[in-house]
């Protein structure tokens, strides 16, 4: 199963060797229409283990099948291709006012470290761009966490206007925020705090966007703002009152 979804993006990585000061690499993207794009490539590590080549981050923005194909001239010269393949976004086609995962990547930005193995071993910590799939969490489980939180503030504010949209992304990415610092594992001891002070902030602002909904709008999610009378059953001897 592939952790790959529709807004992931990946920095494409390569190894070569052996490899000398004439090795030289290309990178080729083949998106799912059959189109292509040529992805600028850079040495970033050379060592006893090969020679690294890191490209420019590559977004998926489609669903289906993509290849990229590496093109090696000179020592070492030789052609790979890797397949991906890319799933539909969880979030697609939801409420307008969902956050992205760049924006939830403000809260915590540390988080978007690449946990690729490999990665570590030739270039120490690499930061990804956001979320992705060697990224934990990754960007699939990101999406699902973004539709949970929304979940919480549709229940809250069941009339939600155009005018607090912005707010209403807000609320979620920090929950989400908030969600990953307390359920990812971390040897961080100020993780949980961090989660704690980001649950904080999100719960009060959520009340603010529910009372600028309701001033807005003149109700509340139980029902219109303004006094319900209640009177008893008329009695048939009524008129002996007077």
């Amino acid at each position: 199963m592939t952790d790959i979804v529709v807004g992931d993006t990946d920095v494409p990585r390569l190894t070569v060797s052996p490899f000398d000061g004439g090795t030289a690499a290309a990178l080729t993207v083949t998106r799912p229409d059959g189109t292509t794009l040529a992805v600028p490539v850079a040495v970033e590590l050379a060592g006893t283990d090969g020679q690294l080549w890191q490209a420019e981050p590559v977004t998926y923005d489609a669903p289906g099948g993509w290849v990229l194909t590496w093109t090696v001239t000179g020592t070492g010269q030789g052609v790979e291709a890797q397949q991906v393949y890319v799933l539909a976004s969880p979030t697609a086609g939801g409420a307008v006012w969902l956050p992205g995962r760049s924006r939830v990547a403000n809260y915590i930005p540390g988080r978007t470290l690449n946990v690729d193995p490999a990665v570590h071993s030739a270039a120490g910590e690499t930061y990804d761009p956001g979320w992705g799939p060697n990224t934990r969490p990754t960007g699939q489980q990101v999406d699902r966490l973004i539709l949970d939180q929304a979940s919480l503030v549709s229940v809250r504010v069941p009339r939600l206007t155009e005018t607090h949209h912005e707010a209403a992304s807000t609320v979620v990415a920090m929950l989400v925020a908030a969600a990953i610092e307390r359920g990812q594992p971390d040897t961080d001891p100020t993780s949980l705090q961090r989660a704690l002070d980001l649950e904080r902030q999100a719960l009060a602002r959520l009340d603010e966007l529910v009372r600028g909904v309701d001033e807005e709008t003149g109700e509340t999610a139980a029902g219109p703002v303004m006094p319900v009378w209640s009177m008893p059953a008329p009695v048939p001897w009524g008129d002996s009152y007077f």
